[in-house]
């Protein structure tokens, strides 16, 4: 089995939207609190609904977000992944979101859509990938880093990551 599979992607849809955030929210709150924060408990799921209502604003069709419907080869939807014109810094695309069903992942399928994704930024004119990680979810951490990415900002439980693209 190659390391490297293929994937494609497709813009969501308002029907795939809605149910991704329903998922979306909970699995924020959810490594918000595991991020370490036991305060934040009280607050994940609040804090989640408003920074998720925040990044999309008008829904799917936000202006200068870029989420997708991850495709495998059999044109299966495996995932989402995305990102967002960063309100942080001019020239930035910020990555908002990288999920690849469970029964998918350790199969190259991660690695792949995320190497595409910034080849899809650097298409759409940004000079680099800024993204958030859970220092709790080793897997996507240690790949970040294999694919580049240096940590700028450590807050404990998560860091800030970019790479010029």
């Amino acid at each position: 089995m190659s390391d490297i599979k293929t994937v494609d992607f497709r813009r969501i849809n308002e029907d795939e939207f809605s149910r991704f955030k329903k998922w979306s929210v909970k699995n924020y709150a959810d490594n918000l609190i595991k991020s370490g924060d036991e305060k934040f408990r009280i607050k994940a799921v609040k804090e989640a609904k408003s920074e998720f209502n925040d990044v999309f604003s008008d829904g799917a069709n936000t202006k200068d977000n870029y989420l997708y419907i991850v495709l495998n080869e059999a044109e299966e939807k495996i995932g989402v992944i995305g990102y967002q014109k960063s309100p942080f810094e001019e020239n930035a695309a910020f990555v908002i979101e990288n999920v690849i069903k469970e029964e998918y992942r350790g199969q190259g399928y991660g690695k792949a859509a995320f190497v595409k994704l910034q080849q899809d930024a650097k298409e759409n004119g940004f000079g680099k990938m800024v993204l958030n990680a859970f220092k709790h979810a080793p897997i996507s951490f240690n790949m970040y880093m294999k694919n580049g990415f240096e940590i700028i900002e450590d807050y404990g439980g998560s860091v800030i990551m970019e790479k010029k693209l």
